[in-house]
């Protein structure tokens, strides 16, 4: 009898498995990654393993500063739940952590991007990255595309940034960004934000604030222009 069940559960799920794949049914099958991780969060700090995060923000201004790109779904989706999604500065931070997560591991970065920004913008996000970020990490292509985003890295010294990395965001002051103004469309307030590329250039990106107080990208187009090209490019980012 125990064999016999097994046997039915085991077609049930055979099954289940030929309607997702056909789309006759929709199933989000849950992730399985080797990550049992602790996380420590210590006022702006939060520490994952051998991970550091640190949030630094006013109404202005906002850096984060961290050791390392997540390197799980899960470490994401901590690091977003217990200290950067709150944060407008700081889901713009997680929006590039995805991009660099995405180049190595469309799977996994695809989902870090989906839990950042909109759908309609996760979805234009990941129509562009496909272009622009090469399949394999080995192949540079615009592999540095991540890297030019961050502190002290630029076109002369190839991308190399200064270490712990940092990302440094700005309140747009410009006349033409109306800060703050309610999307009825996407049940929020969007506000604009700016960050250099390749240490002297603004780049323009907006966040929506939910009235549930959730924080996710609005927009980011200037964020996946390929970056300005370096003949190459040595990839230390950990």
């Amino acid at each position: 009898m125990l064999m016999k069940t097994i046997r039915l559960i085991a077609t049930a799920f055979a099954a289940l498995a030929v309607f997702a794949s056909c789309g006759i049914i929709d199933i989000d099958f849950p992730d399985i990654e080797d990550d049992d991780t602790i996380p420590i969060l210590d006022g702006n700090t939060l520490t994952y393993g051998e991970h550091e995060y640190i949030l630094e923000e006013s109404p202005t201004e906002g850096t984060v500063t961290f050791t390392h790109f997540p390197a799980t779904r899960r470490e994401f989706e901590v690091l977003q739940n217990q200290l950067l999604g709150k944060s407008q500065p700081g889901t713009l931070a997680l929006c590039l952590m995805s991009f660099e997560m995405y180049r190595r591991d469309r799977s996994v970065g695809q989902k870090c991007i989906e839990m950042c920004n909109l759908s309609v913008n996760a979805k234009q996000v990941l129509n562009n990255l496909r272009v622009t970020l090469p399949e394999q990490r080995s192949n540079t292509g615009q592999s540095y595309l991540v890297a030019s985003y961050l502190a002290g890295a630029n076109m002369t010294n190839k991308y190399q940034p200064d270490y712990p990395y940092k990302f440094k965001f700005t309140y747009s002051t410009s006349a033409y960004d109306k800060q703050g103004e309610e999307s009825l469309s996407f049940g929020g307030y969007v506000y604009y934000w700016m960050t250099t590329r390749g240490g002297d250039k603004d780049y323009k990106a907006s966040v929506i604030k939910l009235y549930d107080g959730d924080v996710l990208v609005h927009g980011c187009a200037n964020y996946y222009l390929s970056a300005p090209t370096i003949s190459s490019w040595e990839d230390t980012l950990k």
